[in-house]
């Protein structure tokens, strides 16, 4: 069976490096440092999965979350935001904004691969 695609954009290396090393061995994970660059490698194929840092330089996650949501191959792509946001206002902004759930740092990698697992499970794995 073929594994799963994840796309994670985060503009700190560790976190991505994080994910990476706590998804890498059950997926395919592809991390990116901006969302220019996210939304450039999903543009013609179809990814399971969007690990999105909301707050980020030049492009937000919002803003990257739109872009992919126009697109022909994610439209419905489940998203997650990784914030460090906690305020409550800020979580159903969020959601309200199209984001499948969200997942606050530091990362906790339980929490993390329960999320991941739940998502990917609605999309046929």
């Amino acid at each position: 069976m073929e594994r799963k695609t994840i796309a994670v954009v985060d503009d700190q290396p560790f976190i991505c490096d994080l994910v990476k090393k706590l998804l890498g061995s059950d997926y395919e994970v592809h991390t990116f440092m901006n969302g220019k660059s996210m939304v450039d490698f999903a543009a013609n194929k179809q990814i399971d999965l969007f690990l999105l840092d909301y707050d980020m330089p030049e492009m937000t996650g919002y803003e990257v979350l739109l872009a992919l949501r126009t697109g022909k191959h994610n439209a419905k792509t489940p998203a997650i935001f990784l914030t460090a946001e906690t305020n409550e206002r800020m979580k159903k902004e969020m959601l309200g904004r199209g984001a499948n759930d969200y997942l606050n740092k530091p990362i906790n990698s339980t929490e993390l691969r329960q999320c991941v697992k739940k998502y990917l499970s609605s999309v046929g794995g």
